[in-house]
């Protein structure tokens, strides 16, 4: 039995590279507005994340996570998460 992919979709930055996509947020972003966006009062938990997801491209996305990035993002939920979201599923306004 085959399990479900999680790895996410990697974005492309203005240089070209390929990078996870709390990288391409964390570019953008603070750690501290993208912690408001997920309820955290501490952006340390996002800081961990991005630092993981840097490290290593492969790192899963928290579940808990997908739906409020997608809300402020306006991406689709399963370029965060392949194995929980299907493609034609998107985020209702």
């Amino acid at each position: 039995m085959n399990r479900p992919n999680k790895k996410p979709t990697l974005m492309t930055l203005t240089d070209g590279r390929k990078v996870h996509p709390l990288v391409f947020l964390r570019e953008t972003h603070s750690p501290a507005e993208m912690g408001k966006w997920l309820g955290h009062t501490s952006h340390a938990t996002v800081s961990i994340y991005c630092n993981r997801a840097k490290r290593a491209r492969t790192t899963p996305i928290p579940a808990e996570w997908v739906l409020p990035i997608c809300r402020q993002v306006g991406w689709k939920p399963c370029l965060l998460r392949p194995d929980l979201f299907l493609p034609h599923w998107s985020i209702k306004e």
